[in-house]
């Protein structure tokens, strides 16, 4: 029963015991390793589905695995504050909790990325001093070059790299260096 019990305990929490907070993450800012998003689908302007927003969490995940990996915090505005998922996980058709949220996620990452994501994102909940819930994807770094389809869909023909707080899409002969000095050395 104790070992149900802790199972149960740890769901939603991060499988690195000795991670940053999320309170630690936000007050840090935006970096080369972190970057805030209000949602992950839904537009702020018109409160429905946008795909647009859905592409600027993918190509931020794609720029992380371009380059040495980072951590997304969904429910954060670029200010640092906490508007949470809660509103955005209440829209969801099927599943409207934690577990129905991690698979709007990784559904959005597996249609735009053209890499598989699922073992080099770990996705998991935290609680802000707010009582609001963020989701963090930490992504580590990709073995070779990741891909995004543009916002209108399309190939995977956009090709993403952090470059501090920003997240740079790259092209002809940088595209080229980059890809050279990333993943050939």
């Amino acid at each position: 029963a104790k070992v149900v019990r802790e199972a149960f305990d740890s769901l939603g929490k991060p499988p690195d015991p000795g991670h940053t907070s999320v309170r630690d993450l936000i007050h840090g800012g935006e970096s080369q390793t972190v970057e805030f998003k209000s949602t992950a689908r839904t537009s702020l302007h018109t409160g429905k589905e946008d795909t647009k927003v859905k592409h600027a969490v993918a190509k931020t995940v794609c720029g992380f695995m371009n380059t040495q990996g980072g951590r997304l915090l969904i429910g954060v505005e670029d200010d640092g504050s906490v508007r949470g998922i809660e509103e955005e996980m209440a829209h969801l058709r099927k599943k409207p909790d934690r577990d129905g949220y991690e698979l709007m996620v990784r559904g959005i990452l597996e249609n735009y990325l053209s890499q598989t994501t699922a073992r080099i994102v770990e996705i998991h909940f935290e609680k802000a001093s707010s009582g609001k819930t963020v989701c963090i994807c930490q992504v580590s770094e990709a073995p070779e070059g990741v891909f995004s389809k543009p916002p209108g869909g399309g190939d995977h023909s956009e090709f993403w790299a952090r470059m501090g707080n920003q997240t740079k899409q790259l092209h002809g002969t940088k595209l080229v260096a980059y890809l050279k000095d990333r993943f050939e050395n």
